[in-house]
């Protein structure tokens, strides 16, 4: 999704950045999404408050709601395909790699 509205868009995605949690990714308002993702993720309240006011700051409620909806959403299909046990289809080795990140071959399709 975030691919094809990088493209919708005509801008590059730099994923490596996402990863490591700072730097340009190519995202507008980039780095204010990935502080407001990260004080949701790490559930740390005070954070949030001040991520969010600067993300509304940047994009307006309506879209930082929406942010806070596709990154809720991410997380629950997240934990479910853990929980389940789901593999890592092997065509993601490319966007793994380009992160910087390799997938053990146990969490792989065979």
């Amino acid at each position: 999704m975030l691919r094809a509205s990088i493209a919708t868009y005509d801008r590059e995605l730099i994923p490596k950045p996402i990863v490591a949690g700072l730097g340009d990714t190519g995202v507008e308002h980039g780095s204010e999404i990935m502080a407001f993702v990260d004080s949701v993720v790490l559930r740390d309240e005070y954070e949030f408050d001040v991520a969010r006011a600067a993300l509304e700051a940047c994009i307006g409620a309506a879209a930082t709601d929406r942010v806070a909806m596709v990154a809720g959403n991410f997380s629950m299909m997240n934990r479910a395909l853990d929980a389940v046990g789901a593999p890592v289809l092997r065509g993601l080795d490319d966007l793994a790699a380009e992160m910087g990140l390799t997938i053990p071959d146990h969490l792989t399709a065979r």
